[in-house]
């Protein structure tokens, strides 16, 4: 007779999965009880996405700009709702979205929702005109080895310590990331995350940074209650504080000015619905994702590296139209190694460059790249 004889199996229990467009959702990660979420339940009026409060330039920030964005404070101080506010904002100017946590809103069009007082029914309406937002599930291993899927859109990674800790620095996922953020521009994406300390993340996306928001939540605050009318619910006003990093909102550096603009107020409560607030994180995926393709993402980020270089050296010179065999011989020259036509083609494919075939005598036949698309608008007025 053996130890276990007498005990009972202990049988396994199936996850219950809740499907949207996009995603497999485990239901034990979507919350309980005032928490509970669920996609296709966020309703927002259009107006949400224009006027002064929430313009394309909100608070100084220009979504329509290619960013690097991070947002910090402490535990529940509203950096993801911050990021699902910003990462709506470019969904709804029809960009696509690929972030580790949920997105899901509909948005009630003018030619309804100024027709109608029953906004009340807007989530169940079945005859108004309603349009549907969600965002893709982030595939990290598609966007360490520059998979093309991933381009022209916005990144949203939260928690982005387990990504990029300082601590690993070196680690192969930490060097492609880090590349990723600087090809921003190229591939024509931005990139949102949050970290509580930015110590907690590598240093080399800071130093990427077009800017940080410093996130508080005024419920946790001294605030005047009098004032207000009620008193907050968590999360249900932020307080932010902008550094511009990189001068790309107003001009000027932080390192410069050492100005740090606000504070600024986010009604953070008209976006509670959109995504789960007790979402967790894939910990092993954030760990271990990439370790079986570290040879090929080294391999795509020397590839990329190289073409950027050129890429550069053409534009530095002010050629924007740049044949397609002069290219592969500048990539091969400034990195000392060989650029295959077709690993390069894909590389500028990613960025978005667009090509067509010369009909000019001596280059009959070839291709030619059009770089002035990666030159942006202040660089083309000079």
């Amino acid at each position: 007779m053996t130890i276990t004889e007498d005990l009972e199996p202990i049988e396994e229990k199936e996850v219950e999965i809740i499907r949207s467009d996009n995603w497999e959702l485990p239901i034990m990660n979507l919350g309980t009880g005032p928490y509970e979420w669920r996609p296709k339940t966020a309703v927002l009026p259009y107006s949400l996405f224009e006027g002064p409060l929430m313009t394309t330039r909100t608070h100084g920030l220009n979504l329509a700009k290619d960013l690097l964005i991070g947002a910090h404070g402490p535990r529940g101080s509203t950096k993801t709702l911050t990021l699902s506010y910003l990462i709506a904002k470019k969904m709804r100017s029809g960009l696509p979205a690929w972030t580790n946590w949920p997105i899901s809103f509909y948005v009630v069009e003018p030619t309804c929702w100024d027709l109608c007082d029953r906004h009340d029914l807007c989530q169940t309406c079945k005859t108004g005109h309603k349009t549907y937002y969600e965002s893709y599930p982030l595939n990290m291993d598609k966007l360490y080895t520059f998979n093309s899927e991933i381009s022209s859109g916005v990144v949203g990674l939260t928690e982005l310590q387990y990504y990029a800790e300082s601590r690993t620095s070196g680690r192969g996922q930490n060097r492609m990331l880090s590349y990723q953020l600087m090809q921003i521009r190229k591939s024509a994406l931005s990139f949102f995350y949050d970290v509580q300390n930015p110590r907690w993340a590598d240093n080399r996306f800071s130093w990427s940074d077009d800017c940080k928001i410093f996130c508080k939540d005024v419920a946790k605050m001294n605030y005047d209650i009098a004032s207000v009318g009620h008193e907050l619910k968590e999360g249900e006003i932020s307080h932010w504080k902008i550094r511009d990093i990189s001068g790309v909102l107003t001009g000027i550096e932080y390192d410069e000015s050492g100005i740090e603009y606000g504070p600024f107020q986010f009604n953070g409560w008209h976006f509670w619905k959109i995504y789960p607030t007790k979402w967790k994180i894939d910990v092993y995926d954030a760990v271990y994702s990439m370790k079986q393709n570290s040879d090929k993402a080294d391999k795509q980020a020397a590839l990329g590296n190289a073409i950027s270089m050129a890429i550069n050296s053409f534009l530095d010179e002010g050629v924007t139209q740049v044949v397609n065999t002069d290219l592969w011989s500048r990539a091969s020259m400034l990195s000392n190694t060989t650029i295959s036509p077709v690993a390069g083609g894909k590389v500028l494919s990613a960025y978005g460059i667009p090509k067509k075939q010369s009909g000019k005598r001596g280059t009959s036949g070839k291709y030619i790249y059009d770089l002035s698309v990666l030159i942006n608008d202040d660089e083309k007025d000079k």
